[in-house]
């Protein structure tokens, strides 16, 4: 009989799992206190619906791995994902608790990018360069980012419903409300900035997240995979190439 995976053995996919499904859970309670117009509305629909796909497509993916000969591998994958997610917390809680001014905002927020970045370029090659496959760098960069922006968006949307207060004390927010108020849709600054950091909270999660680490993954695959064929196929040159 087939042994029966422990349930420690996939601990960073079902945490992934559980993010996407708190952030789904969040975004209407959001929409509920501070939607304003019907654009409101759809927006937090949409994020819904969203969240809703990908806790669905993650949770297909977990099935498998469970009954997966290698499942280790895609739990090791999230857990590098999440915990460069943490970084992203880091940088929120700089935002909105020290609350730079600019410009040593833009630059933390810049330091921190570059270093999720280059943690999940460094995981594609490698993963490319062990198995010498172009797909398993793109598989890796993929995965990584949507681990580290579902860390990214169910923070940035427990900010919008626990630390509003600070949304609304940030000089660079009050600065950019006292520009904007005139022609915004919104009737409060509150309202404004709890979909302007809901915004900010799918950014992370799809483009930051899912879309950068498909850039980034796509280099390192093809990073890691010329490192690891690019020897042996010097190797294997037909000697009527060879120099001499």
């Amino acid at each position: 009989m087939p042994s029966t995976p422990h349930p420690a053995r996939h601990a960073s996919l079902y945490i992934l799992l559980g993010l996407l499904l708190l952030s789904a859970i969040l975004v209407p309670v959001i929409a509920f206190r501070y939607a304003y117009d019907m654009s409101s509305w759809i927006a937090g629909g949409g994020g819904f619906a969203l969240l809703l796909a990908a806790f669905g497509g993650t949770w297909l993916i977990t099935r498998t791995a469970r009954r997966d000969a290698a499942p280790a591998a895609l739990d090791r994958i999230t857990l590098s994902g999440l915990v460069l997610g943490l970084l992203w917390t880091i940088e929120i809680g700089i935002n909105n608790f020290v609350a730079p001014p600019l410009p040593g905002r833009d630059t933390a927020d810049d330091s921190f990018w570059a270093l999720i970045a280059l943690g999940i370029l460094i995981a594609s090659v490698v993963a490319a360069y062990s198995l010498g496959r172009f797909k398993a760098g793109l598989a890796v960069g993929t995965w990584s980012g949507l681990a580290s922006g579902a860390v990214a968006c169910v923070t940035a949307l427990a900010l919008i419903i626990f630390g509003m207060p600070l949304l609304l004390s940030d000089p660079v927010n009050l600065t950019e409300w006292a520009n904007r108020a005139k022609d915004s849709t919104a009737p409060t600054m509150a309202s404004y900035f709890a979909f302007e950091t809901m915004a900010g909270a799918f950014l992370h999660l799809v483009a930051l997240g899912v879309g950068m680490g498909f850039v980034l993954g796509a280099v390192g695959g093809a990073l890691g995979t010329a490192a690891k064929l690019g020897p042996s196929r010097l190797r294997h040159r037909p000697s009527g190439l060879q120099k001499g």
